[in-house]
Order: C-alpha cells, then structure tokens, then sequence
C-alpha cells in the first residue's frame, strides 16, 4: 500500500494500464506491437493479449459485481468482443480504456437486461492471500484484529453504495483513470465525474463512521478492499490506493457537499433566511448568508484536500 504522503502534484497523469504496461518503455513498445500483430490475424500475438489483459480485466469486473461467476462469466464476453472487434482500435496506446469501455458495457447491460438490482453477494474472496496481508505490519497503525475488522467493513460499505459510486471508486482508486477518462467512460461532463466521486466517498465516509472508523481510516480500507476483491487470476495485479486519487479540488468538494445533511442543512437556512428578508435587512441577511457559505466552502476545501 502507497504511503499516505505519496502525494504527486494536482496535475492528471497520463494513464498507464497497470500490470499491461510497464514503466520501462522497452516493454510498451513491445505490448504495442503484440497488440498490432494481433489487429493484423497474428493467432500467437492475440493469445498473448488475451493472456495478459485477462487478470486485470477480470479483477476490475469483479470489484463491480463482487460475484466470481458473474466476473468470469463477463470476463469472457468482453474478451470475446475484444477478439472480435480489436481491428477496429485505431489508437493502439488507449487499449486498455477501450476493453475497459467494453468491460463495462458488459456489466451494465448484465443488470439491465436481467433487470436486477445492482446488488450484490459476498463471495469468493481471496482469502489465503489477504491473511498472509494481514499477517505483517503495514506501519498503518493498526494490528491485525483491527485490520480484520476494517477490512470487513469496507467490503460490506462498498457492497451496498449505489452502483455508480462503486464503479467511479473502482475507475479512480484502483484502474487509476483521470477524471476526463471517468467523464468518457461514463458519459458525463469532467466536473460531475468529481462531484459523483466526492459524493462516493463520502457515502463511503458515512458507512466507515456508523462502525467506529473516521476518515482517516478511509485510505487503509480502500486498500484492504483492493487486497479482498483479487480474484485467484489476479493475485499479481496491484491495488495500491495513494491519497491524491482521493483529492476532487475545491470546487467539486464544494458542490457535493450540497448533497450531504450538511448541504441540505445550509441551503435550509439559507431559504430560511431568505424568505424573512425585507429591504431594509437585505445588508444583514447578505452578510448572514456570506457567512454561511463561507463556512461550507470552508469544509469543502478541508474534505476536498483529504
């Protein structure tokens, strides 16, 4: 797990498909060119895609549907599809934001067309390696009882947010997409792909608090949760969550916020305030409301730099 001071600058990294790219550069070009051979009716070269694509694909579905069945099952359809349809990749180096748009679509038309809830079970954990985890010192500055406990609360938080929360969370925390990527992938503008993942993890936030763990907490259980959900093929694909992939900015923090009992609370009063002004306390009242959204943009700028 990152540590909590592995802050880089608010500037978006380009994206890098983890455990598919490396960072050495010798090793991109060559995934490039398997991936042409493979457009081109290589046989080998599309095995070799399918193998490497398979244990990071099958992990994010999984933190989706949190069903091993269900993950291996979609799994393969996109796989399938991606066989299909990889001629059609015009930009060789957005591979993986590709598979993940078809990856999706997978899932969404799963509860759509089956008209389920987007609920889910627990199940298929990866037990074995999560206490060999748990077993050493991570200098988080919990033992193992307490990381136990935490880790089964974030599995039991995540699992009951709302779909998109969960799906933006998986996107940010643990494929590691910029908000622009999050907006595409989701069909939404860049800004309300920020506000949609404050409003997540402060859901989450909520979920954590009724248990006995603050905000704090909040980064350790994102990570746990990364360890849990890796199903048996992924073992080696990373979960890492750093504290920048948490920061939305000011702004965004500030417009979420507006969807908690703290916002719904402010914009009370504020109507409140508004409805007994005459013109003769329109200076106060301004001045009582400046006051206000001064304190709101004031938690807003704290809960937006966690």
């Amino acid at each position: 797990m990152n540590d909590k001071n592995n802050v880089n600058s608010g500037r978006e990294e380009s994206f890098k498909p983890r455990g598919i790219y490396s960072c050495e550069s010798n090793a991109v070009h060559s995934f490039v060119a398997i991936i042409k051979k493979a457009q081109q009716g290589d046989r080998t070269s599309m095995g070799q895609l399918v193998e490497a694509a398979e244990p990071r694909l099958l992990a994010y579905i999984f933190r989706l549907t949190l069903s091993q069945d269900l993950s291996e099952e979609l799994c393969q359809k996109t796989l399938v599809k991606m066989v299909q349809s990889l001629e059609t990749l015009k930009n060789v180096d957005k591979f993986w934001y590709w598979l993940l748009r078809r990856a999706m679509g997978e899932v969404q038309h799963y509860y759509r067309d089956q008209k389920r809830r987007h609920e889910v079970e627990f199940e298929a954990l990866n037990r074995e390696y999560f206490k060999q985890y748990v077993a050493r010192n991570h200098h988080d500055g919990l033992d193992q009882s307490a990381r136990i406990e935490l880790s089964e609360i974030i599995y039991e938080a995540i699992a009951h947010l709302k779909f998109t929360y969960r799906s933006i969370l998986v996107l940010r925390c643990y494929e590691q997409l910029s908000f622009a990527e999050i907006a595409q992938l989701m069909n939404c503008k860049e800004f309300g792909a920020r506000v949609l993942f404050y409003r997540a993890k402060h859901a989450l936030r909520q979920r954590m608090s009724r248990h006995g763990f603050g905000k704090e907490m909040l980064l350790a259980g994102l990570g746990l949760f990364g360890i849990l959900t890796l199903p048996t093929k992924a073992t080696s694909t990373a979960c890492s969550v750093n504290t920048a992939s948490l920061n939305v900015g000011v702004v965004a923090a500030l417009v979420g916020s507006l969807g908690t009992r703290l916002g719904i609370a402010v914009i009370t009063s504020i109507s409140a305030i508004l409805a007994a002004v005459t013109f003769q306390h329109l200076i106060v009242s301004a001045v009582i409301v400046a006051m206000i959204l001064l304190g709101l943009i004031i938690v807003g700028l704290y809960s937006g730099l966690d």
